[in-house]
């Protein structure tokens, strides 16, 4: 029996039940990421894991969302109310009122308040629905210590966050027959050599967080720290991949981005229709499955997609370029405003 048989297994044995929503308005990893520490959440606290992702903000059916991707690996719900009810949690009323606070803009209390009486309705919905309590969404809390260890044996997992989070994620990252099809297919049309180093460098909505790095820095580090002159470059702006070929002609440069993207805003994915989103998310997915494979992996602790390839490629493979590589373990659970700060101060020290 194969790890996610067992999973499965597993997860079936209990009684108590979370119904997590997956694909509610971030980007891909943040939602990933977030239903992998879920994940976690459950099998620690023996609750029966199931998922909504219809409407989801990646997919391209209404009630494909995971599955419109990839193979089911949990029981899937589908009814209407998760959409609308089913939410995030909130940050505290400490949180809230600092905020308020410091920006003097009572309308994070109106939003707190509001995002609680939804949280509620949600609560006795999954309640008349499924006849009993129904834990959703924002009724879990993540992890926030790296240190924490994860005891379970019928998956054969006694080990800290990092390692509990690769294994789960390596379980569930398994694409249908369809998307494993196309993803090949793009894979092998840009002729890539059987060993090459990966990178990405983000442009967009991403600048709205953080300061985004230079391109000049990534090809600094890749000349320092490698011999390879063959690189696959993930980016949403094909004129940072046309910066890269002119500061280093010597190497060979690959990428999937077409030559009419301008960066990823998130706000405007979502409302692609159905064959722009299919087509823009198997470009992603088959360029994050090369960056899996690549020899070593340079990117950015600050931007999601970057974040999880150091992850679940630490230590052998991951080479992060705005904060120390031992470093990763104890930046693995930081939020993203922690992230960006060491970013900055690492960059700086380091320019």
């Amino acid at each position: 029996m194969d790890l996610l048989d067992r999973y499965k297994l597993l997860n079936a044995s209990y009684t108590k039940v979370l119904v997590y929503h997956l694909g509610i308005d971030t980007g891909f990893f943040t939602e990933y990421t977030r239903m992998i520490e879920a994940m976690l959440f459950c099998l620690e606290h023996k609750i029966q894991f199931r998922l909504y992702s219809d409407y989801a903000n990646f997919g391209y059916t209404p009630a494909g969302g995971w599955t419109d991707y990839f193979r089911p690996f949990c029981l899937e719900m589908h009814e209407p109310f998760h959409r609308k009810y089913n939410l995030y949690p909130m940050p505290s009323w400490k949180i809230i009122w600092s905020e308020v606070i410091k920006k003097k803009d009572i309308r994070l209390a109106a939003w707190k308040i509001k995002s609680s009486f939804r949280h509620f309705i949600g609560s006795l919905c999954a309640f008349f629905v499924y006849k009993k309590r129904v834990l959703l969404t924002h009724n879990i809390h993540l992890y926030h210590n790296s240190s924490h260890l994860f005891d379970i044996p019928e998956l054969g997992l006694c080990c800290d966050y990092l390692h509990a989070f690769r294994v789960l994620s390596e379980m569930v990252w398994q694409m249908n027959d369809e998307t494993k099809q196309q993803c090949a297919k793009l894979r092998s049309s840009i002729f890539l050599p059987l060993e090459y180093v990966g990178c990405q460098v983000r442009g967009g909505d991403k600048i709205t967080e953080v300061s985004l790095v230079s391109p000049s820095l990534y090809v600094k580090y890749i000349r320092q720290y490698t011999r390879s002159r063959d690189v696959f470059v993930l980016t949403d702006d094909y004129r940072l991949f046309l910066q890269l070929q002119s500061l280093a002609p010597d190497i060979h440069w690959y990428t999937l981005c077409s030559s009419g993207e301008k960066g990823y805003v998130n706000s405007d994915f979502t409302h692609v229709k159905e064959d722009g989103k299919r087509s823009q998310m198997l470009r992603f997915l088959t360029s994050v499955g090369i960056l899996i494979q690549s020899s070593l992996f340079i990117g950015s602790i600050t931007t999601a997609p970057s974040f999880y390839l150091l992850k679940v490629l630490y230590p052998s493979n991951a080479f992060p370029i705005d904060c120390l590589r031992d470093d990763i373990p104890c930046v693995a659970l930081l939020s993203l405003k922690e992230r960006v700060a060491i970013s900055q101060s690492y960059l700086k020290r380091n320019l």
